[in-house]
């Protein structure tokens, strides 16, 4: 649930708990400045670009190995990743 908190973070923020608590919300935070369509590999850096926490880097690399066309996209991945 969105601003529960998880190791002192709230989870909506893309807290360092467990993996499956970065929300979608989270994941698009960290993803700031990416433009689509864009690939698996291309969101990696871009969320290590925003320096975004363990748990958003755990779910992003857990998608799919293809393209994405928008952030529906990425919302859909995120709750198949988890």
């Amino acid at each position: 649930m969105a601003g529960t908190t998880q190791g002192g973070q709230k989870t909506a923020q893309g807290g360092r708990g467990a993996p499956e608590k970065a929300s979608p919300a989270a994941v698009e935070n960290y993803l700031k400045g990416i433009h689509f369509p864009c690939d698996k590999k291309s969101l990696i850096q871009q969320a290590k670009t925003n320096d975004a926490p363990d748990d958003v880097m755990s779910v992003l690399k857990r998608f799919e190995d293809k393209h994405y066309k928008s952030a529906v996209d990425i919302a859909k991945e995120v709750g198949r990743a988890e």
